[in-house]
């Protein structure tokens, strides 16, 4: 009897670290952004939300991507969309050209196929920011924004500057951020004065 229950004990032990090893990957990542890169914001711009306070919203994007971001004191939000065309049919199409027929060209219509796209999308966030200042490297995962990162943030030099995204496969992607954004942050991100002992 003694036997089978530390085997169950064991085993039990065992399923509640594989259960833990399951769940801590997605407990410890950025949150999305709640825009997308078509979204009607200003852009660079330090703006008021209802729940974040005061933030900016940074893109990033080409034909086949865009990288989304928004930063307040409250959390840095980031959203990664890929974006590819699939054949999903065909359409028939009547099509003329120029044709040699005895002595003389003549135009003559014939049936083509036209493939159909679809568009397609896919997004992920990654599972943490780094940051490169003043020698050091500095990591953001989840939550409010704690106060050595942003005195670093409200610091950073001005001009564009570039973090680093890390995919949950450990991969890494660099993107820019705009010198508006970087200029944003040294408001955003600035210490609130300790209040007065005075009261006013």
């Amino acid at each position: 009897m003694r036997h089978k229950y530390l085997d169950w004990r064991i085993g039990t032990w065992g399923m509640s670290i594989g259960l833990l090893l399951t769940f801590t990957p997605s407990a410890f990542a950025v949150i999305p952004t709640s825009v997308d890169q078509d979204a009607d914001v200003p852009w660079s711009s330090i703006v008021e939300n209802p729940f974040d306070g005061k933030l900016v919203y940074d893109k990033h994007f080409s034909d086949d991507f865009a990288f989304v971001t928004s930063w307040s004191k409250q959390g840095i939000k980031a959203t990664y969309t890929e974006y590819w065309s699939e054949v999903v049919g065909y359409r028939r199409v009547w099509r003329d050209r120029r044709v040699w027929h005895r002595d003389r060209y003549i135009n003559q219509r014939y049936s083509d196929r036209d493939p159909i796209y679809d568009r397609r999308l896919r997004s992920q966030s990654p599972k943490a920011i780094l940051f490169s200042a003043q020698g050091k490297i500095y990591t953001y995962t989840e939550g409010e924004v704690d106060p050595e990162l942003s005195a670093v943030l409200a610091s950073f030099p001005a001009g564009q500057t570039t973090i680093r995204a890390v995919w949950n496969n450990d991969q890494t992607t660099d993107f820019p951020i705009g010198a508006g954004t970087v200029e944003s942050w040294k408001t955003i991100f600035k210490s609130n004065p300790p209040p007065s002992r005075f009261g006013n």
